[in-house]
């Protein structure tokens, strides 16, 4: 019976302190949430030990706060030229966040490469390019990037010119799935 009651105490004393250990993280993420702009979105926070950091969005740059050396720092990714940021989400898992941008402007021909799909690991801190076209969608746990693949009468003048486009399906994760037959894009 009192090894039953030590075996107890003993447990509860390691859970409180696994809880104390993260506390120290969560009270300065939320501090750091607290100091924020009302402007900035927050993307993601994570409280390991292991990224004990907070991503947010401010005036259409994301932004990586580490509370432990107390560094902001933007995630560069596209070399940074865009317009704005579309849309950003979290893989299903937390670990990648990805950012979906406009490139108006920095392209010659936005139905190819007018937006871009973009995956950060938040683990490893490296980016990666999924995939760019004119239209960036998600369908549930499918994303959908539509881009323009020819041109059936290059000879036109631009605002004449038809365009052959696809589907790109990805995962999730953004691993390629498919992409469809070719259709006309309507304009």
């Amino acid at each position: 019976m009192l090894f039953k009651r030590i075996t107890i105490l003993a447990l509860s004393l390691v859970l409180c302190s696994v809880v104390e250990a993260q506390s120290p993280i969560a009270n300065r993420v939320k501090g750091v949430i607290s100091s924020l702009p009302k402007s900035a979105k927050v993307v993601a926070r994570y409280m390991d030990t292991q990224r004990h950091s907070l991503y947010f969005i401010i005036e259409n740059r994301l932004y990586c706060y580490d509370v432990i050396t107390e560094k902001r720092n933007e995630v560069s990714f596209a070399d940074g030229s865009y317009n704005s940021i579309l849309s950003i989400w979290l893989s299903p898992d937390r670990n990648f966040i990805f950012i979906a941008i406009d490139k108006k402007g920095f392209v010659s021909n936005y139905l190819d490469g007018g937006r871009e799909l973009w995956r950060f690991d938040s683990l490893k801190k490296r980016y990666y390019k999924v995939g760019q076209g004119y239209k960036i969608k998600r369908l549930n746990d499918t994303i959908v990037i539509e881009q323009a693949s020819r041109c059936i009468n290059p000879q036109a003048p631009l605002d004449k010119q038809r365009w052959m486009g696809k589907e790109h399906y990805y995962d999730a994760y953004g691993k390629v799935i498919w992409a469809k037959e070719e259709f006309e894009i309507k304009k």
